[in-house]
Order: C-alpha cells, then structure tokens, then sequence
C-alpha cells in the first residue's frame, strides 16, 4: 500500500446517534482497517467531553486551531454540513479556509436533500454566493444523490469537483437485536398499533402537525401508540414542556425517548408497526432505508425522493398524514407484501476511496 493517508472527519460522532454520526464511525472504521490514520473531531453533542474516541471542541477557537493545527500536521481535512444550519455553514468555511491557508484544501461531505432551509436558494444572491463561496474553496464535494450533485453544479462548480455517494449502506443494518428498558416493553404492550416517529425538537420536524395527525387518527384507533425518540439531551426539556399541558389521553399515547444506541435503535424498529417521517428536507433520510431494508413500512412526508414502497403524505397536512395512517392500518398486509429487499451498495467503501482520492470522478452510488 502507498504511505497511508492522514485523515481529520469533522462531523458527528457517537454518542448521540444519528446517520451523521454513524457513517462518521463507520468510514474511520473503514479508513483504520485499510491502515490509514483516521480521527474524528467532534462538532456535536457532548463535544466539550474530553474522550479518547475523538478531538473534543471547547469553544470557537478552539475548533479553529485545532483544524489548523491538524491540516500543519499534514491531515486531510473532510468537513461535513448541510443547508439546514447558519453554525454549521460557519464551521465548514472555516475548515475549507484553514485548508486553503495551509495548501491543505478541505474536502466536503454535503448532507441532506433539495428543500433546505438555505440550499439550494434562487431568491437570495447573498445565500447563493455563501455557498458558492464554500463549494468553491472545497478540493472536493461528496454529497447524497445526483439530483443534489447537480444542484451544486448549478453554483458554477465544476463536475469533476462533485460526486454523489449515498450516506445510507449496508453496514447501516447490521445488529444484534438488544434488550428494550420495562417503560419501552410495558408501552409496546398496551398499545396497537405503535408507530416509530425518528424526530428532533427542530421547526423542520413538524411536531405541531405530527401530533395533530397523531389526535386524529387516535379518534379512529384509540389503542394506538407513537414513539417519539431521537432527541439530543439539550432538546428534553423543550420537548417535555412542549406535551406537559396535553390531555392525559394524548399523553399516556406517547412514549418520549432520548437517544438510544444503534441495536436498541434497530430493534424497536422491528418491533413497531410501522415508521412515520416528517421532516421533507431531507432527501432520502437513513432512517426510512433502515425500515424498508428491515420490512417496515414508512409513511414520510412527499419530497420528491421518497424511495419505492413509501406512502407518503402533504409535509404540512396533518389531516393527509392521517389519511394515510389509515390506509396502512387498512392495508397492512398488502403493502408489506409490496416492500422488497434494498440493494445497497457497500457505500462506506465508496466514501473512504473518494477521502483517499481513489473513487472517479461524479461516481455515482446514490439511492
């Protein structure tokens, strides 16, 4: 093998979970077990926890120097960042600028899907040049799908800057089914059916709408159950005071869970009836080609790139979510009859060859 490469991801890492964070682990496992050197510096939750599995982050400054310090070090930097967050954007242009002031320059992992809150944006030459600008700066771009990898063509990029490797793979599937705490187990056994909801306490995640389609399709099954789980430790106060004035009814329907670890993750899903997606900026979100790949049904909001087999529903009509909630309550069995195995490309590989710089240029590997 050629001299091994240095590797700095700057993006999520466990714990919390999340995809993010998960194909974060998945890819330095990766880069580790071909002989690279490969270290994480923590953006997320808990990153001002000192650990040896990552670089901690103690402040602005301090993300700034250590990027700097690791790019002198000779690290190749790989960024990740989504159109969903001012701060993020801010953590990236700073990792591509410390690249390009050390000859380094940084590689971008661009996540999410076409209906961003800041990308892709035609009405804002401001935002438009902001991410130009990021882009631009950037030795290369790794993003979910072609459609997106156009999209960041169309900022004036060159082609040959931007491939399309899905962040959803097949390692992403792989668990030993785990025990579920007595609260999950006694929930799971008082209600039918139950539904799995992946959300966070963020505008994106349509909560509001969420629970009213939760109130009316209880009006039909009033033995149904949702579970709400996800939530990083800083949003369980804001989501406890959110449902603290429901009616106990509504109340004693829902189980609110923190996050959990990728096989209790897994194993609830399995043991749910069925899954529920909101937020519609997120292209083809890990969570659903879990649950496809796993035979559980989904119903997501209507993006344009939910996978086959999805019901889906109006992002913003709770009314059309219960709608559906019912037609798979109906038609169970004939729509897990319709689900099929997800061929999925072994993607983790794809993404350590492109930070190694050995996957062509554009490839394509998206779902």
């Amino acid at each position: 093998m050629k001299q091994p490469y240095k590797i700095l991801q700057i993006g999520n890492y466990p714990p919390p979970m999340c995809g993010w964070a998960i194909q974060t682990k998945l890819v330095t496992q990766e880069l580790r077990k071909r002989g690279h050197v490969c270290d994480v510096l923590k953006i997320n939750e808990n990153r001002n926890v000192k650990d040896a599995a990552y670089i901690d982050v103690q402040g602005g400054w301090d993300y700034f120097l250590k990027v700097l310090k690791c790019a002198l070090k000779g690290y190749r930097l790989n960024i990740h960042v989504n159109g969903m967050s001012k701060k993020g954007y801010l953590l990236a242009f700073a990792a591509v600028l410390a690249g390009r002031i050390t000859l380094r320059p940084a590689l971008l992992t661009f996540h999410g899907g076409l209906n961003q809150d800041y990308f892709p944006r035609t009405d804002s030459v401001w935002l438009r040049l902001a991410f130009r600008c990021l882009f631009q700066l950037a030795a290369g771009i790794a993003c979910d799908s072609q459609e997106i990898r156009l999209a960041i063509i169309e900022y004036g990029i060159s082609p040959d800057k931007v491939a399309a490797i899905a962040t959803f793979s097949a390692q992403y599937v792989t668990f030993q089914p785990a025990a579920l705490s007595s609260e999950v187990d006694s929930f799971l056994g008082s209600h039918h059916p139950v539904f799995f909801c992946y959300v966070s306490f963020r505008p994106e995640y349509r909560l509001d709408v969420l629970r009213e389609g939760m109130r009316r399709y209880r009006a039909h099954s009033p033995e149904a159950g949702f579970v709400w789980l996800g939530f990083p430790e800083k949003e369980m106060p804001m989501v406890e005071s959110f449902i603290k004035d429901w009616p106990l009814e509504e109340r004693q329907s829902l189980l609110l869970l923190g996050n959990l670890t990728h096989d209790q993750f897994l194993t609830l899903m399995t043991r749910s009836f069925a899954c529920i997606r909101t937020p519609g900026c997120d292209g083809v979100a890990a969570s659903v080609l879990e649950a496809l790949s796993l035979g559980v049904p989904v119903i997501a909001s209507e993006n344009g790139r939910r996978p086959e087999g999805v019901i889906t529903y109006d992002e913003m009509s709770a009314d059309d979510m219960c709608a559906k909630l019912r037609y798979l309550t109906e038609h169970y069995e004939e729509v897990k009859s319709r689900l099929h195995p997800i061929h999925v490309e072994d993607n983790i590989a794809m993404m350590a060859d492109w930070l190694c710089g050995q996957a062509s240029h554009g490839v394509s590997h998206a779902r």
